[in-house]
């Protein structure tokens, strides 16, 4: 469920020393206290327009845990899964345990909030434009949820609500319609949103599960177990970014491969290269692949990486791989380039 999964990502807090990341958002409506990613949490749950209490809705609650200085690798992770109640309460106990691992430190939380019937809602993202949301508060937050509508997309939706099991169960209603949009090319009804109206190329690009398979890996690695696909957890897709992580089932993170994609400015897509090649620590450019790439590698050794820049296309890659899977970065290389032949298929030569 909104799996932390194996990334080379740099974030904002890696060099604090404390075991909490001070929260995004306040301790409740009325201040502004920070709040504690650690909770408790609380809230109701209405109806955007009748304000009327929405009764077993999925309330689903995660915390992330990240480790190291510069190059984070994930560190374990935590949910709850309840529902609301009669009155539409939620309550998401204080976070009880902690993953063992030394130095690691309690790096996000979100809230999802669904039921059929309903736009879906997280505590961290808008289904709108998926911009970050600011008025999330600790405790007695509420909560509206808008009535679904027909022109609203279900490719959409079930991308911003993102993957795991318990979402997965009551979203699969959402699968044949969304499975229509993209088979049959549906085109957008007055008053959907923009977004879907993009490219069938680009549509594509943003789905990063097309550019690295787990038929990929064990072609690569040699590995015979069963590799999972999900996304990220940390970061929703978007029109600049997506994310694919395939992690091995019942085996250690060492075994998990994680790839992320930018489409970006070519200005921007320059930028963000040169600062995975500033911050991702061991980082050595090579140029190897695309028109700029880097290996890199964490402190500990169990996390191997390769980043690619595609200047004219303005496309960011950030390949990421357990030791345990791939055993050296001639792994982690071959990997990137399937990915980067699909990318060229999918988006064109550009003069």
């Amino acid at each position: 469920m909104f799996r932390i999964v194996l990334a080379l990502s740099v974030l904002p807090f890696a060099a604090c020393a404390t075991a909490v990341r001070t929260a995004p958002f306040h301790e409740r409506p009325d201040t502004v206290v920070p709040g504690d990613l650690r909770g408790p949490m609380n809230g109701t749950v209405v109806d955007a327009d009748s304000g009327r209490p929405i009764a077993g809705a999925l309330v689903y609650a995660s915390w992330a845990f990240v480790a190291g200085n510069g190059l984070n690798a994930p560190s374990g992770h935590q949910e709850y899964v309840g529902m609301t109640s009669a009155s539409g309460n939620y309550e998401v106990p204080r976070l009880a345990l902690r993953p063992k691992a030394r130095g690691a430190r309690l790096s996000d939380f979100y809230l999802v909030i669904y039921k059929k019937g309903y736009v879906g809602y997280r505590s961290d993202r808008r289904f709108e434009d998926f911009s970050t949301r600011t008025e999330f508060a600790q405790k007695g937050h509420k909560v509206e949820l808008a009535r679904w509508r027909s022109d609203f997309s279900h490719v959409r939706h079930l991308r911003y609500l993102g993957g795991g099991p318990a979402i997965a169960a009551l979203t699969d209603w959402e699968l044949p319609e969304a499975a229509a949009e993209l088979d049959q090319g549906r085109p957008r009804a007055e008053g959907a949103p923009r977004a879907e109206t993009k490219s069938e190329d680009e549509r594509r690009l943003l789905n990063a599960a097309a550019l690295l398979t787990p038929e990929d890996v064990k072609r690569v690695t040699g590995y015979a177990g069963v590799l999972d696909v999900g996304r990220l957890g940390n970061e929703p897709p978007s029109e600049e970014h997506d994310s694919v992580h395939l992690r091995a089932r019942n085996q250690p993170e060492a075994y998990d491969i994680a790839l992320r994609v930018w489409k970006l400015s070519l200005g921007d897509a320059q930028s963000h290269f040169g600062s995975l090649l500033a911050d991702l620590p061991n980082a050595a450019a090579k140029d190897e692949i695309g028109d700029r790439s880097l290996r890199a590698i964490s402190p500990d050794g169990n996390i191997l990486g390769l980043a690619f820049l595609d200047a004219k296309k303005g496309v960011v890659v950030l390949l990421s791989c357990g030791s345990s899977q791939c055993r050296s970065h001639d792994n982690v290389f071959v990997l990137a380039r399937i990915v980067k032949e699909r990318l060229d298929l999918m988006l064109g030569a550009v003069p």
